[in-house]
């Protein structure tokens, strides 16, 4: 198997810093610290921030066209591959979507297929980019968590699992929230031997639409961070900065050598009531507000 020693940068963000000009001079000045990176990874709607409701379509990015330019831009600077998330505009729908590129070309594009309902369209969209350094999976947020991510990497030879978050949760409970993080980032690692990268950024999570936004903010949900690169081999770099991750790994191409267990559609049990009492119905709902408002702002 071929192999390639890499060397990874996560950047947790923050997601308070707003505007896409005022982002991309943030994540470059961050970038410009990094010694000798050969991949930065940057979280779930690095260029926008996350935002939860349709105040995101402002910085909807017309076929890639503009992330597509920045992160080739970026990697021809500072020599690395760049993986960034973005909202995607392409023949009137809008996409949850996250890109790999070098100085070259873009090597491909991932969509989140559970996005947010209200927002965003949802399908069931594939999850592998071929890159030189091998294919890589990319499960964006609560695609992480599904079914559907596992079935369409299973039978891939992968080297590398990135998993960009703009995951809010309850800060008085990060405890929790790491262990979750562990338990399903380390199945994959033990399932496909090959490094994660997870992701989040910290900061505001903002108003978001829906019955689930609104109990999250009743509940204090904040986004916290908590990344991590998991790989058991490989080396831990010091950064000059707090928001970068930084590790060597080496990069082998591996199939799967045992399976995920699943409880349904998620790789946790988890509360079935609110799934299917709260989550299902929102979600339903957000579908329809997506039709029907997305078409009218378009014009």
């Amino acid at each position: 198997m071929e192999m390639s020693v890499m060397r990874i940068f996560a950047l947790e963000l923050d997601n308070d810093i707003q505007g896409v000009a005022q982002r991309k001079a943030y994540i470059e000045s961050l970038i410009a610290t990094l010694d000798r990176p050969d991949l930065v990874a940057l979280p779930e709607l690095a260029l926008c921030r996350y935002i939860g409701n349709d105040s995101l379509w402002e910085f909807a990015d017309e076929n890639s066209q503009d992330a597509s330019t920045w992160a080739m831009r970026i990697a021809s600077k500072y020599d690395t591959y760049v993986a960034v998330g973005y909202v995607e505009k392409t023949e009137g729908d809008i996409y949850n979507s996250y890109l790999i590129a070098d100085a070259s070309k873009v090597y491909g594009i991932v969509r989140k297929s559970e996005g947010e309902s209200y927002i965003v369209k949802r399908g069931d969209f594939p999850n592998i980019i071929t890159t030189p350094f091998g294919e890589v999976a990319v499960g964006i947020c609560y695609d992480a968590r599904r079914r559907s991510f596992y079935e369409n990497i299973k039978d891939h030879t992968i080297s590398l699992i990135i998993f960009p978050h703009g995951s809010p949760s309850d800060p008085h409970k990060k405890k929790a929230e790491r262990d979750t993080n562990d338990f399903f980032c380390n199945a994959y690692a033990h399932a496909f031997k090959v490094p994660v990268c997870y992701i989040n950024s910290v900061g505001d999570m903002g108003f978001m639409l829906g019955q689930t936004g609104k109990m999250m903010a009743n509940a204090g949900f904040r986004l916290n961070g908590l990344s991590k690169i998991y790989c058991s081999g490989g080396t831990r770099l010091e950064t000059n900065i707090p928001e970068a991750i930084g590790m060597d790994v080496a990069l082998i191409p591996h199939k799967r050598t045992k399976d995920i267990k699943f409880y349904g559609d998620d790789i946790q049990r988890g509360n079935f009531l609110f799934r299917q009492l709260v989550l299902k119905p929102d979600i339903k709902k957000g579908i329809r507000f997506y039709e029907r408002k997305k078409d009218s702002y378009f014009l």
